[in-house]
């Protein structure tokens, strides 16, 4: 069991929360989640081939070299969080710009698939933001200086994902997701804080493919088995908000 570290709670104060109304019941948000690891690591890919999946020609991968693009995957064991039991998540993202006459040159992450392991984050996710959720095994395990996150689904291997743990740091982001629902983009914050280290180098993570239809998207995007970036937090906070910006496709 993942041991909680003394991270900021400071990061909650002053917060003004909302009541959002579900089938099942009522959410406060933003959605606060106090304590919990992660593990990322962003993999080239021909942008061509990345724009085929994006849902809209108003939404172009971020180029990080000519002609390239580049394919997160995000691995997250939550903990304890406002509302929700503890659950598992793989995300795998794509970083774009969406551009339009009245929104010109706004940046987020757009989910392609979102694996998780309970029917409650599935559920709520599906109708609060439209995430492409659906349930699945999700297992950690630590092996020597490696973090490693396997997924499976209808009993087949989807994705393993390895990084090399890092010294972390003080760290703070806010990032902005991407999803469809009812015909429309939406645009919804999440902001995050705690320890985290973060590296360039090229070997330090790694992924291997499974025989699932999603592994079988991923191998035809064309990835490079070598990242550009990795980041390790064992101990991570954030505060989830209701979409912001509601987007025409």
């Amino acid at each position: 069991m993942r041991k909680e570290s003394n991270i900021d709670k400071n990061f909650f104060a002053g917060v003004k929360f909302e009541d959002f109304g579900l089938a099942g019941g009522r959410i406060r948000f933003p959605v606060r989640c106090y304590d919990y690891s992660m593990i990322v690591a962003a993999f080239p890919a021909p942008a061509e081939k990345v724009q085929k999946v994006l849902p809209s020609n108003k939404m172009k991968p971020v180029e990080i070299m000519p002609d390239t693009a580049a394919v997160a995957l995000v691995a997250t064991e939550y903990g304890r969080i406002d509302d929700f039991a503890p659950y598992n998540e793989f995300v795998i993202m794509v970083s774009v710009m969406y551009e339009a006459d009245n929104a010109p040159g706004l940046h987020g992450y757009y989910v392609l698939h979102q694996p998780v392991t309970t029917e409650e984050a599935r559920g709520r996710g599906v109708e609060i933001y439209g995430y492409p959720k659906f349930k699945a095994e999700i297992s950690f395990e630590d092996v020597a200086e490696i973090r490693r996150c396997h997924v499976r689904a209808d009993g087949r291997d989807i994705i393993t994902l390895e990084v090399k743990k890092l010294v972390t740091e003080p760290l703070s982001w806010d990032m902005y997701f991407y999803t469809v629902k009812s015909r429309q983009l939406l645009r919804s914050l999440v902001q995050g804080q705690g320890q985290q280290g973060v590296s360039g180098d090229r070997e330090d993570a790694s992924y291997t493919l499974g025989n699932h239809p999603i592994a079988e998207g991923l191998r035809a995007l064309g990835m490079d088995k070598l990242s550009v970036l990795h980041r390790y937090a064992p101990h991570w906070q954030s505060m989830a908000h209701l979409p912001g910006e509601h987007l025409p496709l």
